[in-house]
């Protein structure tokens, strides 16, 4: 007895794969991407700037008491 082989469905006959949940790369394909982006660059910047004025104010340079206009320590 010999099996007969079935035709392949065309492409767009094929049933989509179920989506169990959204990831993160959904969200640039829904738009939103932009505004990850922004977010995370955001939180890296200012992440840098703590990072600078701690290494600036632990070497003696306090930038952060110059912006406020006090006096100058003696």
């Amino acid at each position: 007895m010999e099996q007969q082989q079935q035709p392949m469905p065309a492409a767009d006959q094929i049933p989509p794969e179920e989506h169990v949940g959204l990831t993160f790369g959904d969200g640039f394909q829904f738009g939103c991407g932009f505004a990850i982006a922004l977010t995370l660059a955001s939180v890296l910047v200012i992440l840098g700037l703590l990072l600078l004025l701690l290494i600036l104010s632990l070497s003696g340079i306090n930038l952060l008491h110059n912006l406020i206009g006090a006096a100058p320590m003696v």
